[in-house]
């Protein structure tokens, strides 16, 4: 889509349009009369009877509210370029002349095949999220050779090459696409249509440039013609597309994820939402705050639905909220918040002493700890005789107490540590929390100098 900077049928507001709205004219254009200057009474030289194109605007026809929150819109867009070319005349452009012509002419002057340019500047007047549920070309025929005629099989292709109104030729016609419609004419005068339905939906979306359409029949069938007006027709009969199309007005709605009652100082928050509308959310802002304080804007514009939080402040109660907007500009209320706190310290743990010797191969150890925020987890114990290698004794306990059973004699050193609920785990630090000699084998040790003790008989 181009970029607008704004569009000449401003978008509503949700209270405007709470009952259906006619803001302009049904279409009566059929019943309009044809001016007795009729164009085909013209001399169709080459060249002559140019006249300056009328200056049309876009109008709204209808606008109403669907049930399901949706605004319905019938749009009148003009031609903003509308031209034939002919086969007879190769280097000759009629792009200034009141009238287009469809078919192979032999009559005086001989034009030969006859070919129909036209172009609409729908991205300029619908807006960039619309839906279009419908699209009509509009012609009137003011002319029809032979009188007996049977009605003329027409194909509709989209253009796939740039062109002026002014400029082009038979020589230098834009190369064509698919043929996107069909339809008879007859020789009737009056309003005949094509469904474009889909090409002008592909020009909003971006599936394929808008250079146009181009309109042709079959050129083998000599002296066969049609002629419609030009939008330089001294005339309101001018070419014009009727575009049917449903915009969104419904806010997207927006969640956050629930959140642990405690978290570490890095943790993820998550939403999502959806829009009851059909245009989708593009983009959310993130808040969040402390402590219930000011919020403050933490993400802004983003079309991720995750992001790691770094919090700083231990013991802190932090939430956060989201809104979303969708494609047709629709911003949503920020949700109902989400909180938690964070525990970005880990756990303080000891072991308690211990007699300084014991005369039994079995005693009870404890130890204790303390988590401010979110709670001890479980317990880590381990121990080591004669200041070699630690040995863990006691993993992942919920237990502050045990019962020790030394296999030897000798010094037997404890270290503990914890782990809270937000897994900030307390380091080992190699150095021993309590101590105590275990001499149950004599000849016994005195207690006052420890020595480490050598293993008697083993």
């Amino acid at each position: 889509m181009n970029g607008k900077s704004s569009r000449p049928i401003e978008r509503l507001g949700k209270l405007a349009l709470a009952t259906l709205l006619t803001l302009t004219l049904a279409v009566t254009a059929a019943a309009q009369s044809v001016p007795a200057h009729r164009a085909d009474e013209r001399p169709r030289e080459p060249g002559g009877m140019e006249v300056d194109a009328e200056t049309y605007e876009s109008k709204i026809l209808e606008r109403r509210m669907t049930p399901d929150g949706h605004i319905n819109t019938v749009v009148e867009v003009p031609a903003e370029a509308d031209t034939y070319i002919a086969s007879e005349f190769p280097q000759q452009n009629f792009g200034a002349q009141g009238s287009i012509f469809l078919g192979y002419s032999l009559e005086n002057p001989h034009f030969g095949a006859q070919r129909m340019l036209l172009r609409f500047d729908v991205e300029e007047v619908l807006p960039e999220e619309a839906a279009v549920r419908d699209a009509r070309l509009r012609l009137y025929l003011h002319y029809s050779s032979p009188d007996d005629d049977v009605p003329m099989p027409t194909h509709l292709r989209q253009t796939a090459e740039a062109w002026h109104e002014h400029q082009v030729t038979w020589e230098t016609e834009p190369e064509w696409g698919p043929i996107r419609a069909e339809n008879e004419v007859g020789r009737a005068d009056g309003w005949y249509e094509w469904d474009v339905t889909e090409l002008v939906d592909d020009w909003m979306t971006g599936a394929v440039e808008n250079h146009g359409m181009s309109i042709h029949c079959d050129e083998r069938i000599q002296q066969r013609e049609r002629g419609f007006y030009s939008r330089e027709a001294p005339n309101s009969l001018y070419p014009r597309l009727l575009i049917e199309y449903v915009t969104d007005t419904e806010p997207p709605i927006v969640t956050v994820d629930p959140l642990p009652d405690f978290v570490g100082r890095d943790f993820t928050v998550s939403w999502s939402g959806y829009d009851p509308g059909s245009s989708g959310i593009v983009s959310y802002d993130v808040q969040y705050r402390v402590d219930e304080g000011h919020w403050t804007e933490w993400l802004t514009e983003v079309d991720f639905e995750a992001a790691t939080f770094a919090a700083t402040q231990h013991g802190r109660f932090y939430e956060f909220r989201a809104r979303g907007t969708d494609a047709a500009g629709n911003t949503g209320a920020f949700s109902e918040p989400e909180g938690t706190t964070v525990d970005a310290r880990s756990p303080t743990t000891t072991v308690d002493p211990l007699p300084s010797i014991i005369r039994e191969r079995s005693f009870p150890v404890s130890w204790t700890g303390e988590d401010e925020v979110s709670g001890i987890h479980y317990f880590d114990v381990r121990y080591r005789l004669n200041r070699e290698e630690w040995i863990p004794w006691q993993s992942e306990t919920l237990a502050r107490t045990m019962t020790f059973t030394a296999v030897l004699d000798g010094l037997y050193e404890f270290e503990a540590r914890a782990v809270d609920h937000v897994g900030n785990v307390e380091s080992f630090t190699g150095q021993a929390e309590a101590s105590i000699i275990v001499d149950v084998e004599p000849p016994f040790v005195e207690p006052r100098v420890w020595v480490p003790l050598v293993t008697r008989g083993h």
